[in-house]
């Protein structure tokens, strides 16, 4: 008996040093895909929170609450709140007319902040709004694919909108052979890449096509989420 206590221990201890730690309560339910579509939004959301630190530090005048919290405070403070939350002016705005208003010369306000507002909400419905996952969840790969192509076209509109005056709305990336600097740009394209590659496993799990379009300057009309 000594000798099959002794085994049985070693087989106890074995097992429970090999045993994978337990998933959480939020995990059940989930597959796969359903963690990476959360990882990607999750990035997604992550560059374009880099991205507005990064705007308003180069346009440190457009913070419509400098001097009552730091600028890191700030932005959190926005992101921490749901997309469609708070900012009644834009209750019944879409997504995209919001981007576009942020850069218009005729705007006044925080840009910055409406960008953001405008660029969160269009992402966040490509993911119909939704920050959990389940193996019931079913998102639009063409919702996802056309939120790319819309940042492609609030990346233009950021880097070629002026004033009256001429000058840029807002500063971004600079091109000056002295101080060239495209730390925007790269920011901007690996949200780019995150949306295109999220659309290309989801149409692919689905067994769909995806409508691709070329985006054309001289319009630059954003596509429909």
């Amino acid at each position: 008996m000594k000798g099959f206590s002794l085994v049985l221990m070693i087989f106890c201890l074995t097992a429970c040093g090999s045993a994978k730690p337990p998933k959480s309560i939020n995990q059940f339910g989930k597959s796969t895909i359903d963690e990476i579509i959360e990882l990607h939004q999750q990035r997604v959301i992550q560059d374009l929170k880099t991205l507005t630190l990064k705007l308003y530090r180069r346009n440190p005048n457009e913070r419509h609450d400098r001097g009552k919290r730091t600028l890191e405070e700030s932005v959190a403070r926005l992101f921490n709140y749901p997309a469609l939350a708070g900012f009644s002016k834009w209750k019944n705005t879409k997504p995209t007319d919001i981007l576009r208003d942020a850069l218009s010369p005729e705007y006044e306000g925080d840009r910055v902040l409406a960008f953001t507002v405008g660029m969160r909400r269009m992402l966040m419905a490509s993911y119909d709004y939704k920050t959990d996952f389940y193996y019931l969840t079913e998102i639009d790969a063409q919702k996802l694919y056309n939120s790319a192509r819309n940042i492609e076209i609030a990346a233009w509109l950021l880097a070629t909108r002026r004033d009256h005056q001429g000058n840029r709305v807002l500063l971004s990336d600079s091109t000056a052979a002295l101080e060239q600097n495209l730390s925007f740009q790269r920011l901007i394209g690996g949200m780019i890449t995150t949306q295109e590659n999220l659309s290309q496993i989801i149409a692919t799990r689905q067994g769909r096509m995806v409508k691709t379009v070329v985006i054309q300057a001289a319009s630059m009309a954003f596509l429909p989420i």
